[in-house]
């Protein structure tokens, strides 16, 4: 009688057990029709780091890496790779890990990328181990970038995961800034003379070739010589008046103005029709600790202009954006647009630049 009442107590114990660990979730053995994982996370990756505040990350990212470390160790134990086809919604994936504490790492960008990037080693990396450099050619002791290169996002934080399920998952926001910035360079005669640009040579000069893990300057500094992957020659139809672009007194009184034949006179009164050169960059991120210089040089190696294209791309900050600091402000911009004026003698006019459609106007000294 008492073994008999032994085996019914192991039984009923042994019930109560799996009936526990059935209703703990994941904390236990995870039985072959249960949804739970270890911890079923879904990451949603957001870039709204831009200087209109709104999320772009669905439309501007073609594919993605995720990099977890466990913070305790160090450790990369985590890697997820994936293109736009595998994102939820366009900008969120799955992460299925051991609950814990991770760092996250996210570089995302497009398959074009012109990026050398670490791949690391589950076990064996560590955050320091990873970094991203701008791929370029080397011609004896300087490094040269003449391709558009790819969008580069990046993002950095340490999450606590919980236990979670698929039916009950948990959901992180991983916010993303972009680092590679457009920069347009246009060269306009004022007399209207041809500007062709094959008659001068651009460059941009910055110390921003290779970042760390966290996006800061990697030591000791990488300079890059970018040159211009997209050049042409035309002419283009610019506002001549001395009001503040884009919103002058002309713009706006053809705007209301109803007779065509009054916008045409108005149009007519401001505009007209200049020979213009284009050359296009892509550059790394920009830093406000750093003195990228823009430099155009004609063929027989007369300098056009040399300029610091930090401040000049910091000179239009102020309008709405003077709450900002200077690098918030460099990493939320990434498209600069510089219009500059040149006389007969292919001389830089330096009174007067355009910047972002902003007429900028000085009327002594230059910044150098």
């Amino acid at each position: 009688m008492l073994q008999v009442n032994i085996s019914r107590f192991v039984r009923i114990v042994t019930g109560v057990m799996a009936l526990g660990i059935s209703l703990s979730g994941c904390h236990g053995t995870i039985f072959e029709n249960s949804d739970c994982v270890e911890s079923y996370n879904l990451i949603t990756l957001s870039y709204d780091y831009n200087i209109k505040y709104a999320d772009a990350f669905a439309n501007e990212v073609e594919n993605v890496s995720l990099f977890a470390f466990d913070a305790q160790t160090g450790l990369l134990v985590e890697r997820i790779d994936c293109d736009r086809s595998g994102l939820i919604d366009g900008n969120t994936l799955e992460l299925s890990i051991a609950p814990g504490e991770y760092d996250i790492l996210v570089w995302a960008g497009n398959s074009s990328n012109g990026f050398e990037i670490t791949d690391g080693e589950i076990g064996k990396s560590v955050l320091d181990d990873f970094h991203a450099r701008v791929a370029c050619t080397t011609s004896g002791s300087e490094n040269h970038s003449d391709s558009d290169i790819g969008p580069l996002f990046h993002g950095l934080t340490r999450l606590t995961l919980p236990y979670a399920s698929p039916s009950h998952p948990n959901r992180e926001t991983i916010s993303v800034m972009k680092n590679t910035n457009v920069v347009r360079v246009v060269l306009q005669n004022i007399n209207g003379q041809p500007v062709d640009y094959e008659d001068f040579i651009f460059t941009i000069t910055d110390d921003n070739g290779w970042l760390n893990h966290d996006n800061s300057l990697r030591l000791p500094l990488t300079t890059v010589n970018y040159h211009p992957w997209y050049l042409f020659s035309g002419a283009v139809d610019v506002n001549t008046g001395y009001e503040d672009a884009p919103t002058s007194s002309a713009s706006v009184l053809a705007a209301s103005a109803t007779d065509s034949s009054v916008v045409a006179a108005i149009e007519a009164s401001s505009r007209s029709s200049m020979s213009a050169s284009l050359a296009e960059f892509t550059l790394n991120r920009l830093f406000a600790e750093n003195n990228p210089r823009l430099l155009v040089t004609d063929k027989s190696g007369k300098t056009v202009l040399n300029i610091s294209l930090r401040d000049y791309a910091l000179l239009v900050k102020g309008f709405y954006h003077e709450s900002m600091s200077d690098q918030e402000y460099l990493d939320r911009q990434d498209e600069y647009n510089m219009t500059f004026f040149l006389d007969d003698g292919n001389r830089w006019i330096s009174s007067v630049i355009i910047i972002n459609d902003w007429r900028i106007v000085r009327y002594e000294g230059s910044i150098e």
